[in-house]
Protein backbone atom coordinates (compact mmCIF):
# COMPACT_ATOMS: atom_id res chain seq x y z
CA UNK A 1 0.00 0.00 0.00
CA UNK A 2 1.52 3.28 -1.08
CA UNK A 3 1.14 6.99 0.56
CA UNK A 4 -1.14 8.42 -1.92
CA UNK A 5 -1.27 12.46 -1.86
CA UNK A 6 -5.68 11.04 -0.95
CA UNK A 7 -4.37 8.13 1.58
CA UNK A 8 -2.33 11.34 3.38
CA UNK A 9 -4.65 13.56 3.40
CA UNK A 10 -7.91 11.34 4.86
CA UNK A 11 -5.09 10.20 7.75
CA UNK A 12 -4.48 13.35 8.42
CA UNK A 13 -7.83 14.38 8.56
CA UNK A 14 -9.18 11.88 10.37
CA UNK A 15 -6.12 12.79 13.15
CA UNK A 16 -7.63 16.44 13.23
CA UNK A 17 -11.31 16.30 12.92
CA UNK A 18 -11.96 16.96 16.77
CA UNK A 19 -10.06 20.12 16.27
CA UNK A 20 -11.53 21.60 14.24
CA UNK A 21 -14.87 20.46 15.94
CA UNK A 22 -13.07 22.33 18.98
CA UNK A 23 -12.36 25.50 17.05
CA UNK A 24 -15.83 25.61 15.75
CA UNK A 25 -17.73 25.54 19.23
CA UNK A 26 -15.95 28.58 20.35
CA UNK A 27 -16.67 30.45 17.30
CA UNK A 28 -20.39 29.45 17.42
CA UNK A 29 -20.46 30.40 21.30
CA UNK A 30 -18.99 33.38 21.10
CA UNK A 31 -20.05 36.71 22.05
CA UNK A 32 -17.91 39.82 21.26
CA UNK A 33 -14.68 38.16 23.10
CA UNK A 34 -16.40 36.04 25.44
CA UNK A 35 -16.91 32.36 25.22
CA UNK A 36 -20.37 32.27 26.72
CA UNK A 37 -20.59 28.59 27.70
CA UNK A 38 -16.70 27.98 28.58
CA UNK A 39 -17.02 31.69 30.66
CA UNK A 40 -14.12 32.33 29.11
CA UNK A 41 -12.43 34.47 26.01
CA UNK A 42 -11.04 33.35 23.01
CA UNK A 43 -7.66 32.48 22.48
CA UNK A 44 -8.54 31.22 26.03
CA UNK A 45 -5.10 30.91 27.56
CA UNK A 46 -3.39 33.25 25.91
CA UNK A 47 -5.38 35.89 28.10
CA UNK A 48 -2.98 35.13 31.32
CA UNK A 49 0.30 36.27 28.92
CA UNK A 50 -2.00 39.47 28.21
CA UNK A 51 -2.94 39.61 31.48
CA UNK A 52 0.67 39.03 33.25
CA UNK A 53 2.15 41.73 30.86
CA UNK A 54 -0.52 44.37 31.06
CA UNK A 55 -0.23 43.51 35.45
CA UNK A 56 3.78 44.11 35.05
CA UNK A 57 3.63 47.30 32.70
CA UNK A 58 0.79 48.62 35.35
CA UNK A 59 3.26 47.78 38.05
CA UNK A 60 0.65 45.78 39.66
CA UNK A 61 3.01 42.87 40.41
CA UNK A 62 1.21 41.98 43.74
CA UNK A 63 -1.50 40.94 41.70
CA UNK A 64 0.10 38.18 39.28
CA UNK A 65 0.35 35.47 41.44
CA UNK A 66 -2.57 36.05 43.81
CA UNK A 67 -5.08 34.29 43.22
CA UNK A 68 -7.92 35.53 44.15
CA UNK A 69 -6.70 39.04 43.22
CA UNK A 70 -5.52 38.47 39.79
CA UNK A 71 -9.01 36.82 39.06
CA UNK A 72 -10.88 39.61 40.14
CA UNK A 73 -8.48 41.92 37.79
CA UNK A 74 -9.69 40.34 34.80
CA UNK A 75 -12.89 39.92 36.04
CA UNK A 76 -12.98 44.01 35.91
CA UNK A 77 -12.03 44.14 32.18
CA UNK A 78 -13.91 41.38 31.32
CA UNK A 79 -16.42 40.41 33.38
CA UNK A 80 -16.90 37.28 35.38
CA UNK A 81 -14.83 34.42 34.42
CA UNK A 82 -14.02 30.56 35.01
CA UNK A 83 -10.53 30.43 36.67
CA UNK A 84 -7.47 31.95 35.29
CA UNK A 85 -4.32 31.57 36.94
CA UNK A 86 -0.33 32.95 36.09
CA UNK A 87 1.45 30.18 36.55
CA UNK A 88 4.73 30.96 34.47
CA UNK A 89 7.65 32.05 35.83
CA UNK A 90 9.00 35.87 36.25
CA UNK A 91 10.98 35.92 33.34
CA UNK A 92 7.96 35.13 31.05
CA UNK A 93 7.06 38.83 31.44
CA UNK A 94 9.59 39.54 29.52
CA UNK A 95 8.01 37.66 25.95
CA UNK A 96 4.26 38.97 27.89
CA UNK A 97 4.77 42.73 27.93
CA UNK A 98 5.05 43.37 24.33
CA UNK A 99 1.79 41.70 23.68
CA UNK A 100 0.03 43.64 26.30
CA UNK A 101 0.84 47.03 25.21
CA UNK A 102 -1.88 46.19 21.99
CA UNK A 103 -5.35 45.34 22.17
CA UNK A 104 -6.73 42.02 23.05
CA UNK A 105 -8.17 41.00 19.48
CA UNK A 106 -4.75 42.22 17.91
CA UNK A 107 -2.91 41.21 20.76
CA UNK A 108 -3.80 37.12 20.21
CA UNK A 109 -4.02 37.77 16.48
CA UNK A 110 -0.32 38.65 16.18
CA UNK A 111 0.98 36.39 18.82
CA UNK A 112 -0.85 33.27 16.88
CA UNK A 113 0.98 34.18 13.27
CA UNK A 114 3.66 35.05 15.14
CA UNK A 115 4.28 31.71 16.77
CA UNK A 116 2.89 29.66 13.89
CA UNK A 117 5.66 31.57 11.83
CA UNK A 118 8.78 30.70 13.80
CA UNK A 119 7.53 27.33 14.27
CA UNK A 120 7.51 26.73 10.53
CA UNK A 121 10.73 28.24 9.99
CA UNK A 122 12.18 25.98 13.10
CA UNK A 123 10.59 23.12 11.53
CA UNK A 124 11.88 23.47 8.01
CA UNK A 125 15.21 21.40 8.30
CA UNK A 126 13.34 18.56 9.65
CA UNK A 127 10.46 17.93 7.17
CA UNK A 128 10.22 15.84 4.68
CA UNK A 129 9.27 16.12 0.92
CA UNK A 130 6.02 14.70 1.56
CA UNK A 131 5.16 17.57 4.00
CA UNK A 132 4.46 21.02 3.53
CA UNK A 133 5.84 23.48 5.62
CA UNK A 134 1.72 24.19 6.22
CA UNK A 135 1.82 21.09 7.68
CA UNK A 136 3.76 21.98 10.78
CA UNK A 137 0.95 23.76 12.27
CA UNK A 138 -1.51 21.79 11.39
CA UNK A 139 -0.81 18.92 13.56
CA UNK A 140 -3.69 17.95 16.60
CA UNK A 141 -0.87 19.07 18.64
CA UNK A 142 -0.73 22.12 16.78
CA UNK A 143 -4.35 23.04 16.24
CA UNK A 144 -5.08 22.49 19.72
CA UNK A 145 -2.61 25.12 20.55
CA UNK A 146 -3.82 27.64 18.26
CA UNK A 147 -7.27 26.96 19.92
CA UNK A 148 -5.79 27.25 23.46
CA UNK A 149 -3.55 30.64 22.47
CA UNK A 150 -0.46 28.92 24.74
CA UNK A 151 3.32 28.70 24.41
CA UNK A 152 3.47 25.41 22.40
CA UNK A 153 4.60 27.11 19.12
CA UNK A 154 7.48 29.12 20.80
CA UNK A 155 8.36 26.22 23.07
CA UNK A 156 8.24 23.84 20.10
CA UNK A 157 10.10 26.25 17.86
CA UNK A 158 13.01 26.62 20.22
CA UNK A 159 13.20 22.97 20.85
CA UNK A 160 13.59 22.14 17.13
CA UNK A 161 16.45 25.03 17.36
CA UNK A 162 18.38 23.54 20.13
CA UNK A 163 18.37 20.10 18.32
CA UNK A 164 19.40 21.60 14.80
CA UNK A 165 22.26 23.49 16.43
CA UNK A 166 23.30 20.81 19.00
CA UNK A 167 26.02 19.22 16.82
CA UNK A 168 26.17 21.88 14.61
CA UNK A 169 26.92 24.62 16.87
CA UNK A 170 26.77 23.87 20.58
CA UNK A 171 27.13 27.43 21.57
CA UNK A 172 24.24 28.83 20.02
CA UNK A 173 22.67 25.43 21.13
CA UNK A 174 22.83 26.60 24.75
CA UNK A 175 21.88 30.04 24.34
CA UNK A 176 18.07 28.15 22.62
CA UNK A 177 18.76 25.85 25.94
CA UNK A 178 18.22 28.90 28.26
CA UNK A 179 15.46 30.74 26.87
CA UNK A 180 13.75 26.91 26.99
CA UNK A 181 13.50 27.90 30.74
CA UNK A 182 10.67 29.54 29.92
CA UNK A 183 9.07 26.49 30.76
CA UNK A 184 11.46 24.63 32.82
CA UNK A 185 9.77 21.55 33.37
CA UNK A 186 10.04 20.41 29.95
CA UNK A 187 13.77 20.55 29.61
CA UNK A 188 14.61 17.46 31.63
CA UNK A 189 16.00 15.69 28.58
CA UNK A 190 17.68 19.26 27.38
CA UNK A 191 19.86 18.55 29.94
CA UNK A 192 20.15 14.95 29.42
CA UNK A 193 21.51 15.36 26.33
CA UNK A 194 24.01 17.74 26.58
CA UNK A 195 25.06 15.45 29.30
CA UNK A 196 24.65 12.72 27.44
CA UNK A 197 27.43 14.29 24.79
CA UNK A 198 29.28 15.45 27.19
CA UNK A 199 29.42 19.24 26.08
CA UNK A 200 30.20 21.49 29.16
CA UNK A 201 30.40 24.72 26.87
CA UNK A 202 26.60 24.39 26.01
CA UNK A 203 25.72 23.38 29.11
CA UNK A 204 27.37 26.55 30.92
CA UNK A 205 25.95 28.82 28.12
CA UNK A 206 22.54 27.29 28.74
CA UNK A 207 23.39 28.14 32.77
CA UNK A 208 24.62 31.42 32.15
CA UNK A 209 21.55 32.63 29.73
CA UNK A 210 19.04 31.01 32.07
CA UNK A 211 20.69 32.95 35.10
CA UNK A 212 21.00 36.39 33.25
CA UNK A 213 17.11 36.23 32.65
CA UNK A 214 16.42 35.64 36.21
CA UNK A 215 19.12 37.81 37.66
CA UNK A 216 17.47 40.46 35.23
CA UNK A 217 14.14 39.75 36.30
CA UNK A 218 14.71 40.11 39.66
CA UNK A 219 16.73 43.75 39.15
CA UNK A 220 13.28 44.79 37.20
CA UNK A 221 10.70 43.11 39.09
CA UNK A 222 12.03 42.16 42.24
CA UNK A 223 13.24 38.86 44.15
CA UNK A 224 9.88 38.39 45.81
CA UNK A 225 8.03 37.54 42.46
CA UNK A 226 10.18 34.51 42.14
CA UNK A 227 9.99 33.64 45.65
CA UNK A 228 6.12 33.91 44.92
CA UNK A 229 6.30 32.00 42.40
CA UNK A 230 8.74 28.96 43.64
CA UNK A 231 6.27 28.49 46.96
CA UNK A 232 2.98 29.73 46.48
CA UNK A 233 2.08 29.50 42.55
CA UNK A 234 3.75 25.43 42.58
CA UNK A 235 1.40 24.52 45.87
CA UNK A 236 -1.34 25.81 43.58
CA UNK A 237 -1.16 24.56 40.50
CA UNK A 238 -0.45 20.81 42.87
CA UNK A 239 -3.94 21.76 44.70
CA UNK A 240 -5.26 22.02 40.47
CA UNK A 241 -3.88 18.99 39.60
CA UNK A 242 -5.24 17.04 42.50
CA UNK A 243 -8.29 18.30 42.62
CA UNK A 244 -11.35 16.18 42.75
CA UNK A 245 -13.80 15.98 39.98
CA UNK A 246 -13.85 15.55 36.50
CA UNK A 247 -12.18 18.89 35.23
CA UNK A 248 -12.15 20.17 31.59
CA UNK A 249 -8.21 20.67 31.78
CA UNK A 250 -7.70 16.22 32.72
CA UNK A 251 -8.76 15.52 29.12
CA UNK A 252 -5.74 17.84 27.98
CA UNK A 253 -3.40 15.57 29.61
CA UNK A 254 -2.25 13.19 28.50
CA UNK A 255 -0.11 11.31 31.34
CA UNK A 256 -0.70 7.83 32.71
CA UNK A 257 -1.10 9.54 36.42
CA UNK A 258 -4.43 11.62 34.95
CA UNK A 259 -5.81 8.81 33.10
CA UNK A 260 -5.42 6.83 36.37
CA UNK A 261 -6.69 9.72 38.68
CA UNK A 262 -9.86 7.87 40.27
CA UNK A 263 -7.73 4.98 40.87
CA UNK A 264 -6.13 4.61 44.23
CA UNK A 265 -2.94 7.19 44.16
CA UNK A 266 -0.60 4.58 44.94
CA UNK A 267 -2.08 2.76 41.34
CA UNK A 268 -1.74 5.82 39.70
CA UNK A 269 1.90 7.16 40.96
CA UNK A 270 3.19 2.93 39.75
CA UNK A 271 1.94 3.21 36.42
CA UNK A 272 3.01 6.77 35.87
CA UNK A 273 6.92 5.67 37.27
CA UNK A 274 6.36 2.79 35.14
CA UNK A 275 5.66 4.55 31.69
CA UNK A 276 8.35 7.25 32.77
CA UNK A 277 10.79 4.42 33.07
CA UNK A 278 10.09 3.31 29.62
CA UNK A 279 10.00 6.03 27.87
CA UNK A 280 13.53 6.68 30.02
CA UNK A 281 14.90 3.49 28.67
CA UNK A 282 14.28 4.49 25.14
CA UNK A 283 15.33 7.70 25.12
CA UNK A 284 18.61 6.77 26.74
CA UNK A 285 18.77 4.02 24.07
CA UNK A 286 18.91 6.63 21.21
CA UNK A 287 21.00 9.40 23.11
CA UNK A 288 23.84 9.05 20.42
CA UNK A 289 21.22 9.28 17.47
CA UNK A 290 21.40 12.11 14.62
CA UNK A 291 20.17 15.13 16.36
CA UNK A 292 17.20 14.95 13.93
CA UNK A 293 15.94 12.03 15.35
CA UNK A 294 16.99 12.90 18.58
CA UNK A 295 14.65 15.72 18.72
CA UNK A 296 11.38 13.80 18.21
CA UNK A 297 12.48 10.65 20.58
CA UNK A 298 13.47 13.61 23.46
CA UNK A 299 9.68 15.29 23.08
CA UNK A 300 7.86 11.93 22.66
CA UNK A 301 9.86 10.80 25.94
CA UNK A 302 9.66 13.71 27.67
CA UNK A 303 5.51 13.83 27.19
CA UNK A 304 5.41 9.78 28.49
CA UNK A 305 7.63 10.82 31.52
CA UNK A 306 5.51 13.74 32.66
CA UNK A 307 2.30 13.54 34.69
CA UNK A 308 2.23 17.47 34.14
CA UNK A 309 1.75 18.13 30.72
CA UNK A 310 -0.81 19.45 28.22
CA UNK A 311 -1.45 18.25 24.87
CA UNK A 312 -0.62 21.87 23.39
CA UNK A 313 3.10 21.11 24.82
CA UNK A 314 2.89 18.42 22.55
CA UNK A 315 3.69 20.26 19.17
CA UNK A 316 7.14 18.81 18.62
CA UNK A 317 5.85 15.11 19.54
CA UNK A 318 3.30 15.49 17.03
CA UNK A 319 5.43 16.42 14.46
CA UNK A 320 7.67 14.07 14.63
CA UNK A 321 5.22 11.11 14.71
CA UNK A 322 4.19 12.45 11.42
CA UNK A 323 7.33 13.09 10.12
CA UNK A 324 7.69 9.31 10.84
CA UNK A 325 5.02 8.25 9.73
CA UNK A 326 4.35 9.73 5.98
CA UNK A 327 8.19 10.41 5.80
CA UNK A 328 8.85 6.72 5.75
CA UNK A 329 5.78 5.29 5.05
CA UNK A 330 7.20 2.70 2.78
CA UNK A 331 9.55 1.39 5.04
CA UNK A 332 6.96 0.75 8.29
CA UNK A 333 4.70 -2.83 9.06
CA UNK A 334 1.24 -2.06 8.67
CA UNK A 335 1.41 -2.31 13.21
CA UNK A 336 4.18 0.35 13.10
CA UNK A 337 2.15 2.61 10.79
CA UNK A 338 -1.19 2.03 13.25
CA UNK A 339 1.25 2.99 16.38
CA UNK A 340 2.24 6.02 14.65
CA UNK A 341 -1.03 7.43 13.68
CA UNK A 342 -2.56 6.94 17.00
CA UNK A 343 0.38 8.71 18.83
CA UNK A 344 0.23 11.57 15.83
CA UNK A 345 -3.45 11.75 16.71
CA UNK A 346 -3.28 11.17 20.74
CA UNK A 347 -3.23 15.35 21.63
CA UNK A 348 -7.00 15.04 20.31
CA UNK A 349 -8.02 11.63 21.25
CA UNK A 350 -6.65 11.65 25.12
CA UNK A 351 -9.59 14.58 24.97
CA UNK A 352 -11.80 11.74 23.94
CA UNK A 353 -10.73 8.88 25.84
CA UNK A 354 -8.17 10.00 28.52
CA UNK A 355 -6.09 6.58 28.34
CA UNK A 356 -5.19 6.17 24.86
CA UNK A 357 -2.70 8.90 25.55
CA UNK A 358 -0.05 7.52 27.63
CA UNK A 359 -0.12 4.49 25.54
CA UNK A 360 -0.18 5.89 22.00
CA UNK A 361 2.29 7.79 23.07
CA UNK A 362 4.70 5.00 24.42
CA UNK A 363 3.40 3.38 21.28
CA UNK A 364 4.88 5.96 19.23
CA UNK A 365 8.10 6.65 20.95
CA UNK A 366 8.74 2.84 20.72
CA UNK A 367 8.74 3.29 16.97
CA UNK A 368 10.67 6.58 16.88
CA UNK A 369 13.55 4.24 19.05
CA UNK A 370 13.77 1.48 16.42
CA UNK A 371 13.63 3.78 13.44
CA UNK A 372 16.45 6.45 14.81
CA UNK A 373 20.09 6.39 12.47
CA UNK A 374 23.34 7.03 14.64
CA UNK A 375 25.53 10.13 14.24
CA UNK A 376 27.70 7.96 12.18
CA UNK A 377 24.84 6.76 9.73
CA UNK A 378 24.17 3.82 11.40
CA UNK A 379 21.14 2.36 12.59
CA UNK A 380 20.79 2.40 16.65
CA UNK A 381 21.18 -1.47 17.56
CA UNK A 382 18.07 -3.43 18.09
CA UNK A 383 15.66 -2.61 21.13
CA UNK A 384 14.72 -5.63 22.94
CA UNK A 385 15.25 -8.18 20.39
CA UNK A 386 13.25 -6.18 17.48
CA UNK A 387 15.20 -5.87 14.44
CA UNK A 388 15.49 -2.00 12.96
CA UNK A 389 13.49 -1.26 9.46
CA UNK A 390 16.58 -1.07 7.63
CA UNK A 391 17.83 -4.78 8.74
CA UNK A 392 14.36 -6.03 7.80
CA UNK A 393 14.61 -4.01 4.68
CA UNK A 394 16.92 -6.41 3.76
CA UNK A 395 15.86 -9.93 4.50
Amino acid sequence: MTLTPLRLLLLWLGATFLGAVLILSDLLQLDGLRLTQARLIIGRDFLNVWSGGHLALQGQLATLYDYQGYMAWQASIFGPLDSYNYSYPPHSLFLAMPFAMLPYPLALAIWTLLGAAFFMWAARPYLPDTLSLAHAILTPAAIINIWWGHYGFVIGGLWLLYFHYLDRSPGRSGVVAGLLTLKPHLGLLIALTMLGRKQLRPILIASAVALSLIGLSILIFGGDLWRTWLVETSALQTRIMTAPGPKFYYFMMPSAYIALREAPTALAFMVQTAFAIAALALFWKARDARAQDLAFVSASATAVIMPYIFNYDLTVCSLGFAILLFGRWGALTTGEKLALWFAFAAPLLVMAFNPIGPVALLAGLFVQMRHATGRNGEPIAPSFGWQTWQERAHN
